[in-house]
Order: structure tokens, then C-alpha cells, then sequence
């Protein structure tokens, strides 16, 4: 390996690649931009595209393509920096360092569109089961279930997606540190996850908010 490429990662950390390779392909990304993403991670500096695929031993539309995907899941920042010594600028890559924020883009852009996909699709069902089946066909108890779990999941999303717009990364360890004693308080005396309504569901929805509003309150004291 080249002393240029020394400069900005270890050997040892590149041997770690595979794990983000395999963490971002689980969850819906391409092994390529989980290599990318992993060597922007660990280097101690911005990388040009050159840099990416001379070290990844990449192509250069394979790691075009990559850097267009992390800069849309707002995984990466790309800017113009001007060399030393040269008149010319050249564009440098770097990963965001509020990690949440990622997770947050991938909820809103993918995850939150595929939950809302499937809802609608067992709501539709739900109601024509209804309208042909006897009470206590056990396909509506079924659907009822999925549509549940699907809105929890929501919920859950939409907590995270506030959290980032509302929040520095600095106090996401203050909010980590409450979160068991706010998921206790929202679960205790709550009725079976089966049998939770849409109003339950609101009902815990506006308690988690008023909580975290509580809580950003004492933060900021």
C-alpha cells in the first residue's frame, strides 16, 4: 500500500470493511456503498473519488454510483477543496458524523414508504374480509395485527425523525440515558400488543412527545 494512502487509513482497519459491507447490505444498501461508506468512516481525512477507488481497487462509475446513494440517504457531505500548490479544486468526500441523522434519512425516504405500502394494503384486505367473512374469521384478527404492527412501526420512525430535527448530537446520549424510563412509563398498564387500538396507539404517540418535550426542557436548563 502507498504511503499516500497510509496517511489516511490503517491496514488493520481496512481488514474491518467487510463488517460494514455486511451491516449496510442488511439493510437495503449495496455492499459497494457499505465499503465506501466504512472507508470514509475510518479515514482521518476527506478522500477524493480517486483516493476511494484506488484504495477499494474500485471502478470509477461503481464508486460514483456509491457516493450518489450515501449523498442521498444524507450519509456523506461532499465539497470543493483547492489543492496546495495548484489552481485547481477538487471535490472531497466525508461521512456526517451525526449517525442518527442517516437512519432518519433511510426512514423517511425508503422504510416509511414500504411500512405505509404494506398498511394500506392489509387495510384494503382487512375490509373486504370484513364484508364476506363471519364474526371471528380469524383473517381479520390477522390483518388487525399486521396494520398494528405496522403503526407502531411508524410511530417508532417518527420518533426518530423528530429526535434528529430537533435535537444535537450532543444530547443524544441525555435522551439515550431517559429513553428506558420513557419506553416503562408508555408500556406500563398498557393492554396486550395484540389488542391495542388506533387510539391506544395515539394515546402512546403524544405521550412520547410530551415526555421528550419534558425532557429537552431539562436539558436546556
Amino acid at each position: 500500500m502507498s504511503d499516500q494512502i497510509e496517511n489516511f487509513v490503517e491496514e488493520e482497519l481496512l481488514a474491518e470493511l467487510p463488517v460494514f459491507e455486511n451491516f449496510l447490505n442488511q439493510i437495503g444498501f449495496k455492499r459497494i456503498e457499505g465499503s465506501v461508506y466504512g472507508l470514509l468512516v475510518l479515514s482521518t481525512r476527506p478522500l477524493t473519488s480517486e483516493e476511494i477507488e484506488k484504495t477499494l481497487k474500485l471502478s470509477q462509475p461503481a464508486v460514483s454510483n456509491a457516493l450518489k446513494v450515501l449523498t442521498h440517504y444524507g450519509a456523506i457531505i461532499s465539497r470543493e477543496l483547492k489543492k496546495e500548490d495548484k489552481e485547481r479544486r477538487v471535490k472531497v468526500h466525508t461521512v456526517k458524523e451525526d449517525s442518527l441523522s442517516i437512519v432518519s434519512s433511510v426512514f423517511r425516504k425508503r422504510e416509511q414508504e414500504v411500512i405505509l405500502e404494506f398498511k394500506q394494503m392489509a387495510l384494503r384486505l382487512e375490509k373486504i374480509a370484513l364484508a364476506t367473512s363471519k364474526d371471528g374469521d380469524p383473517r381479520t384478527k390477522r390483518l388487525k395485527s399486521i396494520i398494528t404492527t405496522c403503526e407502531i412501526a411508524e410511530s417508532v420512525m417518527s420518533f426518530v425523525v423528530e429526535l434528529t430535527q430537533s435535537k444535537l448530537p450532543t444530547e443524544y446520549p441525555h435522551i439515550l440515558k431517559q429513553l428506558p424510563k420513557t419506553l416503562h412509563l408508555l408500556t406500563s398498564g398498557v393492554a396486550p400488543m395484540a389488542n391495542i387500538t388506533d387510539q391506544v396507539r395515539k394515546t402512546l404517540t403524544n405521550k412520547l412527545k410530551g415526555s421528550l418535550e419534558r425532557l429537552s426542557g431539562e436539558i436546556t436548563k
